[in-house]
């Protein structure tokens, strides 16, 4: 289980051993960095970057994952549940994560392999935990790309933010910051 901290998560996950998530907070006056970083001597050093809102989005950011930016389309075939995901290619890999907001299980899964995390309990004075669940042969860099995705805002991918954004993108088109590199 992953523990909550101020700015990620952090905990020991079965043989690939310890690891953590965060976000950099900015100097005090300065924008939010919307950046964060997975790192863990058993993983591949992966992070997260860019989006439209304060925190890391996935509308709008880009993944890289030791040393190379994953390709991303948010797929969109309709409104109803299951009609929203997100599409990641790396390194020969196709990936495809589904989440219904911050209160649903996220799942990233290619062929064969599925990574699933969801909520946990509440810890006193520590905050929400995670509890993950992997099937068939999976690796590092899939539990870290499952993982840093736990602190991206995933709202893109729920139907009813997707549906309260909607007149705000039709007005003010999307803003995005790709993030830097």
């Amino acid at each position: 289980m992953l523990e909550l901290e101020a700015s990620g998560f952090r905990g020991v996950v079965g043989p690939f051993g310890y690891v953590e998530t965060f976000i950099e907070d900015p100097p005090r006056h300065q924008p939010a960095t919307r950046q964060a970083h997975l790192r863990g001597a058993g993983f591949p050093e992966t992070l997260f970057s860019g989006g439209a809102h304060s925190l890391p989005s996935l509308d709008g950011g880009w993944l890289k994952v030791d040393g190379t930016v994953a390709d991303m389309e948010l797929v969109v075939t309709g409104v109803r549940k299951g009609a929203r995901w997100l599409q990641i290619d790396h390194r020969g890999r196709r990936y495809r994560y589904v989440s219904g907001g911050d209160w649903r299980d996220a799942r990233l899964s290619r062929d064969g392999v599925g990574v699933s995390i969801r909520n946990g309990r509440d810890i006193p004075g520590v905050g929400w935990g995670r509890i993950g669940r992997a099937e068939g042969d999976v690796d590092a860099t899939d539990l870290a790309i499952a993982i840093v995705l736990e602190m991206v805002d995933r709202s893109a991918l729920s139907t009813l933010n997707a549906l309260l954004g909607l007149p705000g993108h039709l007005l003010f088109g999307r803003t995005r910051d790709g993030g830097a590199v």
